[in-house]
């Protein structure tokens, strides 16, 4: 039997893309310890307001460090934060620039607020790697919700047949399925090799 056409893979960002990094895990401008309770102290607070708006996100994190007693400028913390709590995966993002070379379409199908999106566009150079980012903050759904999946479909100019998504959390895989899109629980990357393998006839490292 002939491998199935592939013309578009989406990636989940946090644990597929990417990973996490030292922030809130080894010491640095802040103990570990009160950079974690402070970041989710922080989210506990934030409404859709400060979530959709990385002005207002930076504005409302400011205010909190200011009466958590942080000791420098709010720029200090989000630039730490930043650069200390994700880490791309190298391997994951050369299988991205292999598979864009081969005619295949690579996008991001994330839940992420606006300072973390604006930070994977611009920062982290997602922007001009990817053919699109499909964000939370941008879709106004989130996984697994179905209506993030038709959003994220209707912006992505290929028929969802000839799609697969890959994402570490099996409720969003369910939920992708259950929309018509292909999906596979992303484990690590040796399994997703396989998967686009076995799918589609594919190995990309």
């Amino acid at each position: 039997m002939s491998p199935r056409k592939l013309s578009g893979v989406i990636f989940d960002a946090d644990g597929v893309l990417q990973h996490a990094g030292p922030f809130a895990v080894e010491d640095g401008l802040w103990p570990a310890l009160r950079a974690r309770a402070f970041v989710d102290d922080l989210y506990g607070r934030l409404g859709a307001a400060e979530l959709s708006d990385a002005q207002t996100f930076v504005a409302a994190c400011a205010r909190a460090l200011e009466a958590a007693g942080w000791p420098h400028g709010p720029a200090a913390f989000l630039d730490d934060w930043r650069t200390r709590a994700i880490e791309p995966d190298p391997a994951m993002l050369e299988d991205v620039r292999r598979l864009r070379a081969a005619g295949i379409a690579c996008h991001v199908g994330s839940n992420q607020d606006a300072f973390w999106a604006a930070h994977l566009e611009q920062g982290l150079g997602y922007g001009a790697l990817f053919d699109g980012l499909h964000l939370s903050c941008r879709l106004g759904a989130a996984k697994p919700q179905a209506a993030f999946f038709e959003a994220m479909l209707a912006a992505i100019p290929l028929p969802r047949e000839e799609l697969v998504f890959f994402d570490d959390k099996a409720a969003n895989v369910e939920a992708a399925l259950a929309c018509g899109l292909e999906a596979r629980l992303f484990t690590d990357r040796a399994q997703y090799l396989r998967d686009l393998d076995d799918l589609y006839g594919l190995a990309s490292g």
